[in-house]
């Protein structure tokens, strides 16, 4: 029996980090989160600011997405250096809570009962998420978070609204949810395809004869409220002959004997109210159908900007449930009042069809929206817009599609909607209202509880509330607006406009120096995971299974700005990596067990070699990390680990198991051991935090570390020395990894009793190489690496099975072996000074 240095850690292979209960503790102990969050020092600060998700409801893979992705992003930052708080939120108010708070019992008729409900189940549900949140390993100051009902937050965001120039209140049309009974924003609404009608229908001309106007619309039920027909003057009419009558239309092919037909100032008879209403110039008006429009504005923004123009004025037709409250019409919804004009106006129908075209949602409830006319309250975005568009100019976009997204959506966007018939939500102050002034007064202590308190008021669009946290949040905790918005991509169209507008409105730039959108989560084969699937499972039921590092891992690996799959193959190989990369530490954990963790000099070439790939291992992946290339880190890193557990590790084991404890060689490999287990701990701490903390603990107790968690730990803690020559060693170094290659396929094809691995192997050179090379000659693992006089310099290596037999004890071919068995002289030595310790 031989004496080795052989040690067991009780670091595992694997592990789903089933009980968390100790580590979650030291993170959220007062000494870390001051440091991370609240203390910042003679540091540079970064600022990524946190888009609340709504409480309400589990979290699900994408919540795990979006904030591991956050939470990587402040940690790789913290590495560097920075002061990089993260400050989480959430989105408090709107229709989701007032909708489970009337599941639960809860009505409406006592609007401070109702509000009071609304404040406990919110609260409840950001401490259910909370709780999820620290488990999935994001370390953000959870004590002190953002929330949209905190009384403060709801008098402050109150008080911005009021001083925005540009709130006007006034009856227009807007997009409406029957569901919600309340006006939609923009960012409320999707568009779906539907099948609608396509609807033909003759407006006699006034003091004409048998003169007519083929006017069209997709919405019939909307004829009641016609104010006037729309054409565009840059379009040439004709008016064509059919039977006794003289038909207005676009001209067609065929037509080139009629005379263009002029419309200006023309007067026609709206078929339904038999009002006499103008025809007007309209530049939304194109070839599609007849060219000739019909004209709601209370059904319609562009009819009501044309008609607007022109003095027409709005009425109200319908209520909050879409039912029609005028003369005739009560109480009809909308497919009962189509059949209701469609009837009246038959005999002037000339074509009806239908037609699929892109219709309004609601986001929440996937219903079809209409346009009610209302009065609401509007921030006129006419100049806002345009002084936005230029603020983006500065901002950086990943992925680079993500600016023509926005910018598009900015370009096409109306006047901002942003108030809403709810009573959980910010107060709607109307400056000129002294009860609404006096009530506001009262917010900051008492909760929009005070705003409700004699009746039901108006709330201001939720979107307002998330789109003023900049102001609120940053600007009051940090004195400056953010570094980074990081989001999904469908917040093009919701939080990054919300945000830029507010700020825009006040006359200040952009809220973000950069805005990153990653991608859904979709499964195997690109279905979306969702609860209506089978493939949806509930965050807390994974996290039984898996540690929160895989999921991460997962998440980090692939191009987060594309949709990213989870799949049974995607996991399985995620769960290699992990365990390829716990691996790694876990082999410097065991072999530093008996390591003084002092700094010997580094001499060998080898050694030395690892190092500068540590040291630029760093930069590589701060690098990537810093342009949001978060699959590029862990490349990096998985490719590191690789490297040194097939090339590094295994040139190392001799010296590490053989040698005697103390021997100088040996000392030097575990400093290098040490080094790279303190670097990766390091950079490995964004993507697999849980693990990072196991090893950071182990080293601080062997007294390798000195911090209270590896999440305060920087990559300056760990010194790595730089040396002469570094490039030279590099090239040789890799060129010694590329014969062990070439040595490694020779011994799969001339494998036999005499040859089973490399270390059966000799290994032949040029003088040149051999020199060049020398000090690398254990990346190979051969007996034995010489210099071969008659080979030429530009040949490459040769390979022979070699007669020398094996030590016993190190296992390794050796000259020195006598012929009848025993130890290599080396072992001999090692082994006498052993028994004599």
């Amino acid at each position: 029996m031989y004496t080795l240095n052989l040690f067991k850690h009780a670091f595992p292979l694997t592990t789903a980090h089933a009980d968390k209960t100790q580590t979650l503790q030291r993170w959220s102990s007062p000494p870390v989160v001051d440091s991370l969050h609240r203390t910042q020092g003679a540091r540079p600060l970064f600022l990524l600011h946190d888009g609340p998700p709504y409480a309400n409801g589990a979290l699900h893979l994408g919540h795990a997405v979006n904030k591991g992705l956050k939470d990587s992003v402040v940690k790789f930052k913290r590495l560097q250096g920075y002061f990089a708080p993260y400050v989480p939120g959430f989105d408090c108010h709107g229709l989701p809570v007032e909708l489970e708070v009337e599941r639960l019992g809860h009505a409406k008729d006592d609007p401070p009962a109702f509000v009071a409900a609304c404040r406990s189940y919110a609260q409840s549900q950001v401490e259910r998420q909370t709780a999820q949140f620290r488990e999935l390993g994001v370390a953000a100051d959870w004590d002190q978070p953002y929330l949209t009902m905190a009384p403060r937050f709801e008098a402050g965001a109150a008080q911005v609204f009021q001083s925005l120039p540009g709130a006007v209140t006034r009856l227009r049309p807007v997009h409406w949810c029957p569901a919600c009974a309340s006006s939609l924003a923009e960012a409320e609404v999707e568009y779906q395809t539907k099948t609608g009608d396509s609807l033909v229908v003759l407006f006699p001309v006034a003091g004409a004869n048998n003169l007519f106007l083929d006017v069209w619309t997709t919405t019939p039920y909307t004829l009641p409220a016609n104010k006037a027909v729309a054409y565009n003057p840059t379009l040439s009419y004709v008016a064509a002959a059919d039977g006794p009558r003289t038909r207005v239309r676009l001209r067609q092919p065929g037509d080139e004997a009629l005379p263009d037909f002029e419309l200006a100032g023309l007067m026609v008879v709206s078929p339904y109210t038999q009002d006499t209403v103008p025809v007007l110039p309209a530049d939304f008006v194109s070839r599609a159908g007849t060219g000739l429009v019909h004209m709601a504005p209370a059904f319609g923004t562009d009819d009501f900007r044309v008609c607007e123009q022109h003095g027409l004025a709005v009425e109200q037709y319908l209520d909050a449930r879409g039912r029609f409250v005028v003369p005739g019409m009560e109480g009809m919804d909308l497919a009962q009042a189509r059949a209701h004009v469609l009837e009246r106006v038959a005999p002037l129908v000339v074509a009806l069809s239908t037609l699929e075209h892109e219709y309004p949602h609601c986001w929440r409830h996937k219903t079809p929206v209409f346009f009610r006319a209302s009065q609401e309250w509007f921030l006129d975005l006419a100049e806002t817009r345009q002084h936005a568009l230029r603020a983006l100019d500065a901002v950086t976009f990943v992925p680079a599609s993500g600016r023509e997204r926005l910018t598009s959506m900015l370009a096409g966007r109306g006047a901002w909607c942003v108030s809403r018939n709810r009573l959980w939500g910010t107060p709607l102050v109307d400056p000129a209202n002294p009860d609404d002034l006096r009530l506001a007064a009262r917010v900051a202590t008492e909760g929009v509880e005070a705003w409700q308190s004699e009746g039901p008021r108006r709330t201001l669009d939720v979107w307002f509330d998330s789109g003023v946290t900049h102001q609120l949040v940053l600007m009051q905790r940090y004195g400056r607006t953010a570094d980074v918005y990081l989001e999904g991509s469908d917040q093009h169209r919701g939080w990054f406009q919300s945000s830029l507008l507010t700020c825009a409105a006040a006359g200040g730039g952009a809220p973000y120096k950069q805005v990153v959108t990653h991608g859904f989560v979709v499964d195997g084969t690109g279905q979306k995971f969702s609860k209506s699937s089978k493939n949806y499972q509930p965050l807390d039921q994974m996290l039984k299974t898996l540690s929160p590092d895989v999921l991460r891992l997962w998440t980090l690996q692939q191009d987060f700005t594309r949709e990213l799959k989870f799949s049974g193959e995607a996991l399985a190989l995620t769960q290699e990596r992990f365990r390829k990369l716990r691996n790694t530490m876990r082999f410097c954990l065991q072999n530093l067990q008996d390591f003084d963790w002092t700094a010997p000099p580094l001499a060998h070439p080898l050694d030395r070699v690892q190092v500068t790939l540590l040291r630029k291992l760093g930069a590589d992946v701060c690098a990537a990390a810093d342009r949001y290339d978060f699959a590029a880190a862990v490349s990096h890193l998985l490719r590191y680990a690789e490297s040194a557990s097939s090339d590094y590790f295994p040139a190392v084991k001799d010296s590490l198991y053989c040698d005697q404890p103390d021997a100088p060689r040996r000392r030097q490999v575990q400093h290098v051991l040490g080094l790279l287990v303190r670097t990766l701990v390091r950079l490995l701490t964004p993507v697999l935090a849980f693990s990072c903390e196991e090893v950071f603990q182990y080293l601080k107790t062997a007294g390798a570390e000195q911090a209270d968690s590896v999440l305060l730990a920087t990559l300056a803690d760990v010194r790595l020395p730089a040396f002469d020559d570094e490039a030279a060693s590099l090239a040789a170094y890799e060129e010694a990894v590329e014969v062990k290659g070439a040595l490694h396929r020779w011994v799969e094809s001339n494998r036999d009793d005499r040859v089973k691995g490399p270390a059966q192997v000799e290994v032949m050179l040029s003088r040149t190489v051999a020199n060049r090379l020398g000090a690398f000659a254990d990346v190979l693992g051969a007996a034995d690496v010489r210099q071969e006089d008659a080979m030429d310099d530009g040949a490459q290596a040769s390979f022979r099975p070699t007669a020398w037999r094996a030590c016993p004890c190190c296992r390794r071919h050796a000259q020195s072996v006598p012929d009848g068995g025993g130890l290599c002289n080396r072992c001999v030595d090692v082994q006498g000074a052993l028994s004599l310790q």
